[in-house]
């Protein structure tokens, strides 16, 4: 039990765990309860760079582990007090807890950390179920075949056991068809929930997707590069028709992972440019989550007809939003842009016809993106709404979002070289009967 306590693994996961389990305390505060899951969110992340050495993977860089105590904090900085939202803030750290555990423990990801992940996330799209109906059918049905895929990577023999955790990580990281859990988590959830799953379940899906592509058939690849061009399509063609902003976002966000997934299915391995793309998609993915989130806690769930003109009337808003927007549309100096093209530029990557789709995709983007920011920032003022801007809570947490954009868009390399675990720490792992 001693040397349980003591595992880093198990400090890691349970700091966020242990303080969800505190914040009931709270319970009747929802004030303080915002501060204290703060405060545990950024204590996760001084232990995890406390443990850095003996953390990181043999092929990852650390800067996406980072990531998802800075992602909880964001996601709880820019959300107004209010007691709806005490039941996201506790899930927020509890999901931050065995997410972490889910990538840190990538040897045996079946046993404890992803089925719980994929459980409390189906648990929750199907307890609010405020999405649509189809998006929640096929939301829980996805959560729940990733259940059954793990188990049946658990008793079966290779290769049945690599393709099952291979369509789990297709859901974590959505891949066409399998992308109805991410889409239903972004639409579906409440408070600042989506925000941080943005970032969560493609990290975990990508962190377990760089162990199986090594060792996949070549049949298998061939696969993925076919589902990842429709994907691509799918995500793009679905976002151009959507009316409701959070819907959008959505399936922009699966059109932008498809073409990292037909990236990794070619190289088959680690890159910093896929980490960077990653990192970027995500951190734009979940800044536009948070910024559409303070125009709903106003004006409630409207679509994109029913408010316009808040360029002029909410002009801290205005800014925040046309920066991230210019930063969805790949253009420099931010993440994805670097992340983009440093994947086109990889000369393991051979040129091919395949590349068209990628770029239509890629150039739809900006068509819907700037048609975004044009119907939500732009036209006339609506005389019957009392407009508000964002509070410095709100500012603050989109900027940062921004700050991380721009930084990793600047220098990559600096955040997302890969590193070496300690040795000493990786014998001990794989000694240790816990481990497996």
């Amino acid at each position: 039990m001693i040397r349980i306590l003591t595992d880093p693994l198990w400090m890691l996961v349970g700091v966020p765990v242990v303080g969800a389990a505190l914040g009931l305390l709270l319970w009747s505060k929802p004030g303080m309860l915002k501060v204290w899951a703060l405060l545990v969110s950024m204590a996760s992340l001084l232990l995890l760079m406390g443990m850095s050495g003996r953390l990181s993977g043999p092929v990852e860089g650390m800067a996406l582990l980072y990531l998802l105590p800075v992602a909880a904090f964001l996601s709880l900085l820019g959300q107004p007090v209010h007691q709806v939202a005490r039941v996201p803030w506790v899930m927020t750290l509890l999901l931050l807890g065995v997410g972490l555990g889910a990538i840190v423990s990538q040897d045996q990801p079946g046993v404890i950390f992803l089925p719980s992940v994929l459980g409390l996330v189906g648990l929750l799209v199907h307890r609010y179920r405020t999405s649509t109906r189809s998006q929640l059918i096929w939301g829980i049905g996805t959560y729940s075949l990733g259940m059954g895929c793990l188990f049946v990577s658990l008793v079966a023999a290779s290769p049945i056991s690599s393709v099952a955790l291979l369509l789990t990580y297709a859901i974590l990281l959505p891949l066409f068809p399998f992308h109805g859990g991410y889409v239903a988590a972004l639409a579906g959830l409440p408070g600042n929930l989506p925000v941080f799953l943005a970032l969560l379940l493609p990290s975990i899906g990508f962190h377990g997707l760089l162990t199986l592509l090594p060792d996949t058939p070549g049949g298998v690849v061939q696969a993925l590069v076919i589902l990842a061009l429709f994907g691509a399509l799918y995500g793009s063609l679905k976002a151009l028709v959507q009316c409701k902003v959070i819907d959008l976002l959505a399936y922009a966000s699966t059109a932008f992972f498809a073409i990292l997934w037909w990236y990794l299915a070619l190289t088959r391995g680690y890159t910093p440019q896929a980490a960077v793309y990653l990192s970027a998609v995500a951190l734009v993915t979940a800044g536009l989550l948070l910024a559409w989130r303070a125009v709903q806690v106003r004006y409630g769930d409207v679509d994109l007809s029913a408010i316009s003109g808040l360029a002029r009337s909410m002009p801290r808003f205005a800014a925040g939003l046309a920066l991230l927007v210019l930063a969805a549309m790949g253009l420099p100096p931010f993440g994805l842009f670097s992340g983009f093209i440093g994947m086109l530029l990889d000369p393991s990557l051979a040129l091919s016809g395949t590349l068209l789709v990628i770029l239509i995709a890629w150039l739809t983007a900006s068509w819907y993106f700037l048609d975004l920011m044009q119907r939500i920032l732009f036209g006339r003022p609506r005389p019957d709404i009392r407009y508000e801007d964002l509070r410095h809570t709100e500012i603050a947490s989109l900027l940062m979002i921004l700050m991380i954009l721009l930084s990793i868009g600047v220098a990559p390399s600096r955040f997302f070289e890969p590193g070496m675990p300690d040795p000493a720490y990786r014998t001990a792992m794989e000694s240790d009967p816990w481990s497996k």
